[in-house]
């Protein structure tokens, strides 16, 4: 049972190149994932060349000037590497790559943003240019950065337009009130003209009988002027209470600039996440361990005499478990120094840690006695297909993308493939969440590939003991001829 490890130690050529193939799912997990890490933290080292043209115009006889604001809101904005520049030396700098987005501010932006209450608004403009065939996830970044510079102008003009209309509500609000008052004022100074003519009446009927006719016509025409004094009082008090009334619902509002600014921006969005990411590459990380684990089987298969004649063991039995002592150390050593990349390199938090390493050296097992089953059945076209596996498990596992993104083959292959169960249960163990295909799940199909493959390779064995042409055949295959 013990015969591989036996060959081993009389071959330490042989010992160094399977400990050098166990470190190979650790360099590929601190590469690939340590160069992915954090690149959202990085976007400071984005460079943006900015093209300020703008000219400048008049807002209500105030100086407006849409591009200098901008600007200088960009030179104190750490999100990207802003670069203000000209129109050739941006040009220059994205066609050679150091710049991923040209961000130009025309000439009569600002001239635009005074049109916007004309009959005929002209939409302002500003031009992006991005360079995708140099990098398109660059150019994505780059594009980005135009939409916040498009934000910004709007919420720009936005706030100098609605603090203008503001003032003049505010305005309007007063005067109205002013008015009524003025109003009011001169409704009582009719009430008080006719209180006082009144008794200036009472006066002239006393006295008209001692005036003869004259009497008369003074004592009328009194009466005529305190008709119209009391007509005016009872106008003046309907123009008050009209305006009253149709400034009435002015008084529910109100005309700060503390409004002009929650109009400007009325929606606050509250953010939550069920569960707790510190950045990018913690969420990427089970993808790339699941496939250095499965490139380290890859490997092993290259290097380990998989198909050793079946003279050098007792039975079937014995070959069996010879291979299988072997694989076993392998999968402990391979997993054991990718957990020691994952704890000292990265240091990110695993909500259940059990879990985590429990379905990573499964998986390792499991990836390794699988790719051992198919080269002990066909050789180095077992190796061969190993690799076409790698491949479509690199496409379909929903690693990167939502699963949701890829093609309707990916979408389909997608649910048997083993990678996709490791991934989404190593995700669960790190965030502590269950998803549609859930840690019980992963660890059933992984077990149920781990005990089938066990027992078809016991089946191998038994074939290459019972039948030579058999093991002939496979040998024959396992062997590069030139």
């Amino acid at each position: 049972m013990f015969s591989d490890i036996k060959q081993l130690m009389k071959n330490p050529f042989l010992i160094i190149s399977l400990l050098a193939i166990s470190t190979i799912p650790a360099l590929y997990t601190a590469i690939f994932l340590g160069s992915m890490w954090d690149p959202y933290n990085q976007l400071d080292e984005i460079q943006i060349s900015v093209v300020n043209e703008d000219a400048g115009s008049e807002l209500n006889g105030e100086p407006l000037n849409i591009g200098e604001r901008i600007e200088n809101e960009l030179a104190e904005n750490e999100e990207f590497d802003w670069q203000f520049t000209d129109a050739e030396s941006a040009k220059d700098s994205l066609e050679n790559g150091s710049s991923y987005a040209i961000i130009h501010i025309p000439d009569n932006v600002s001239e635009q943003a005074t049109t916007l209450l004309n009959e005929n608004p002209e939409l302002i403009t500003i031009d992006v240019t991005t360079n995708p065939g140099f990098n398109f996830v660059g150019s994505m970044m780059g594009t980005q950065g135009g939409s916040g510079v498009a934000d910004a102008i709007s919420t720009t003009v936005g706030e100098t337009y609605t603090a203008t209309l503001m003032d003049a509500l505010a305005e309007v609000a007063t005067s109205t009130g002013d008015i009524v008052t003025a109003l009011a004022d001169m409704q009582e100074g009719a009430g008080q003209l006719r209180e006082s003519n009144e008794e200036l009446q009472t006066g002239l009927d006393q006295a008209a009988p001692a005036l003869g006719p004259a009497g008369a016509q003074l004592t009328q025409g009194n009466t005529e002027i305190t008709t119209g004094i009391e007509s005016l009082e009872e106008n003046l008090g309907a123009l008050e209470q009209e305006i009253a009334d149709g400034s009435a619902p002015m008084d529910d509002y109100s005309f700060t600039g503390h409004n002009a600014e929650s109009i400007i921006s009325p929606v606050k969005v509250n953010e939550s996440e069920i569960t707790d990411m510190n950045n990018y590459g913690q969420s990427f990380a089970p993808f790339i361990i699941a496939v250095s684990l499965f490139v380290g089987a890859v490997a092993f298969s290259v290097i380990f005499p998989i198909n050793r004649s079946s003279e050098n063991y007792k039975n079937a039995l014995a070959m069996s478990v010879s291979k299988l002592i072997i694989i076993s150390v392998q999968a402990v050593i391979s997993t054991a120094v990718v957990a020691s990349v994952i704890q000292f390199m990265f240091d990110f938090p695993i909500d259940e840690p059990v879990k985590f390493y429990g379905i990573m050296i499964l998986w390792a097992f499991s990836a390794l006695l699988f790719v051992t089953l198919l080269v002990s059945l066909m050789g180095n076209i077992g190796k061969f297909i190993t690799i076409i596996l790698l491949i479509i498990q690199l496409s379909a596992s929903a690693g990167t993308f939502p699963i949701e993104t890829a093609g309707g083959l990916y979408q389909a292959i997608h649910p048997i493939l083993p990678m996709s169960y490791v991934i989404a249960a190593m995700r669960e163990a790190i965030f502590s969440f269950e998803g549609s295909l859930s840690y019980s799940d992963a660890m059933i199909y992984t077990i149920s590939i781990t005990v089938g493959s066990l027992i078809i390779l016991q089946l191998i064995n038994f074939l290459k003991f019972k039948f030579s042409s058999f093991e002939g055949l496979i040998r024959k295959l396992s062997r590069i001829q030139y």
